[in-house]
């Protein structure tokens, strides 16, 4: 799958014309879990929604196994299933299994061949004793299993997640993040995947896109962004209180400073750009006679770094 040089522009009557997305390009491959991250408002839905052929956008290029979904919009939806905006894919008043046959009705594949799969799917997402109970009766998160379900039972090669794990309990998160690793590498599937759910990325995603106010702000592998910063966390464990003078010198050397007290201790969470000031910072320590407990490297995770790329768009954007 391919998205080519994307731009969506929204115009009414009387208003200002505003554009949603603005030249965002990324290709999916086989076998691979995407990521498409932004804030609210950022163009992830409207950009979804161009690549199902829900929307016509107005310049650019979407192509779902060779098809363009702008001229061969009926070829590529062939290949694409997908869930939109939480659990909308689910009749609630029929059953799961009822769901399932029902919506593998309607793509053209009749009951008795997808028997073999309906099981596997129940079985892998742990919804068999509930296949035949009413979904309007199941709770949040199970309904949105029954969604992603749904999504899959057309065997179809190119998958759309919008927030997948909205309404999952911790275990259940954790289990579909496995799932989704699965279903890409032994079956696979293309998977685009859009969520606010880092967790999810980090532990699913083989590359993302970044997006904010319409535009790509990154383009790179999870690893790769991981290491985009040029910054080393630390967080130092302390018996009493640094004294105010020795803090104040800490403070200077590093980028963050935060304490936090403890029952019997204090905590203090810094990040520095030189790896050799934390000589210069344990030297401070050692001469405040305060007793260190523990001293450990902890990573900086991608909420941090997504977070500081989208601030550094609006930062340019407000100056410009």
């Amino acid at each position: 799958m391919k998205v080519e040089s994307l731009k969506k522009v929204y115009s009414m009557k009387g208003k200002k014309e505003f554009i949603a997305v603005n030249d965002v390009s990324f290709a999916v491959n086989k076998g691979e879990i995407f990521g498409l991250l932004g804030p609210n408002g950022a163009g992830k839905t409207s950009t979804i929604k161009c690549i199902c052929g829900l929307l016509q956008y107005d310049a650019g290029e979407v192509l779902v196994k060779g098809h363009s979904m702008q001229r061969s919009r009926t070829k590529g939806l062939n290949h694409i299933s997908a869930v939109l905006e939480g659990n909308r894919n689910i009749y609630w008043r029929m059953t799961v299994e009822e769901n399932l046959e029902f919506f593998a009705g309607i793509n053209g594949i009749a009951s008795g061949k997808t028997k073999q799969r309906r099981d596997y799917l129940l079985k892998q997402f742990q919804l068999e004793e509930q296949r035949n109970v009413v979904v309007n009766n199941l709770s949040r998160g199970m309904k949105q299993k029954v969604a992603i379900v749904i999504s899959l039972i057309t065997d179809k090669s190119i998958i759309l997640l919008d927030e997948p794990t909205l309404g999952l309990d911790v275990g259940m998160s954790q289990d579909l993040r496995q799932l989704l690793r699965t279903i890409a590498k032994e079956e696979g599937k293309t998977i685009l995947l859009s969520t606010h759910d880092m967790k999810v990325v980090e532990e699913t995603c083989d590359r993302l896109v970044i997006i904010n106010q319409g535009k790509t702000v990154a383009h790179d592998t999870v690893e790769n962004l991981m290491k985009l910063t040029n910054q080393h966390n630390y967080r130092i464990q302390m018996k009493d209180c640094i004294p105010a003078e020795i803090k104040q010198k800490i403070k200077q050397i590093t980028v963050k400073f935060n304490e936090q007290k403890n029952d019997s201790s204090f905590t203090y969470q810094i990040t520095i750009h030189n790896p050799n000031d934390l000589f210069e910072i344990m030297n401070l320590l050692k001469i405040s006679n305060v007793e260190l407990i523990s001293l450990e490297r902890t990573n900086y995770d991608l909420e941090e770094v997504f977070m500081n790329l989208v601030k550094g768009v609006e930062k340019n954007e407000i100056s410009s």
